[in-house]
């Protein structure tokens, strides 16, 4: 089944000097529990895809054309007010940089406890922080009553960046997007995170939108791949399609 459809979207940026247009006619699916890679050059479009699903958009940015469907209901045209209840609870986003996402004058246990807060006003102040300590352990965090206590920078970006997956996923998202989310990170903390991705997806059963350039990141998580260029997607298919047909490019170029 289809967590996600993205129908002919087309998405454009308005400025004095005229119309950018930043994705063309884009469509694609997301299966349920499926890791599907966005991938392709810096500056093609795919994290203005992403934020266009989530209307993260700027205001000089506009939807022009396309519907965007969540379990077979269209919120193309939802409000803020409808979208934010969507975030966090049926879509969540991990963005590159750990350390821009984190509040560096909160230690990264009450923004966790407070992630929960928002997502699960229900519950008692005991029980956000007994949520919290099972997202830290969920992400891979030992010792979380004393990494409950740090601040971010007393964190390596391998540890910030579990910390901000665990934030999102304090409402148990059915959708999560991970925009370059191990770029910053060196070659071994981003592979150990990538197996977290994986790790998550087996336990929780969530679909994972991977936004990357790295062909090897795409090859080593994903089940799909969505090849973008210019603001469009040239290619839909399996990896091993995939990576046969850019193969197959390079050889008759």
């Amino acid at each position: 089944m289809d967590v996600l459809k993205v129908e002919n979207l087309s998405v454009s940026f308005y400025r004095p000097e005229g119309e950018i247009e930043a994705v063309k006619n884009v469509s694609f699916s997301l299966r349920e529990g499926e890791i599907l890679a966005v991938m392709g050059e810096t500056g093609c479009g795919k994290s203005v895809l992403c934020k266009s699903i989530l209307k993260l958009l700027p205001d000089i940015a506009k939807i022009k054309t396309g519907r965007i469907l969540v379990r077979g209901g269209e919120i193309t045209g939802y409000s803020e007010e409808q979208m934010r209840k969507l975030r966090g609870s049926f879509f969540s986003m991990v963005f590159q940089n750990p350390m821009t996402a984190l509040n560096p004058c909160m230690s990264v246990g009450a923004q966790i406890v407070e992630a929960v807060r928002l997502r699960q006003p229900g519950l008692s102040r005991r029980e956000r922080r007994q949520r919290a300590a099972e997202l830290m352990c969920l992400v891979g965090l030992d010792h979380p009553g004393e990494r409950a206590r740090q601040y971010p920078f007393q964190l390596s970006g391998g540890m910030a960046q579990r910390c901000v997956i665990a934030i999102a996923l304090a409402a148990q998202p059915s959708v999560l997007f991970a925009d370059e989310a191990t770029t910053a990170l060196d070659v071994t903390v981003q592979a150990q995170i990538l197996d977290l991705f994986l790790e998550l997806r087996k336990k929780t059963g969530m679909s994972i939108v991977l936004v990357t350039h790295n062909p090897g990141v795409a090859a080593r998580t994903a089940d799909r791949v969505a090849l973008m260029k210019d603001g469009e997607l040239t290619g839909v298919g399996d990896v091993e399609e995939i990576f046969e047909e850019i193969i197959h490019r390079q050889n008759v170029i």
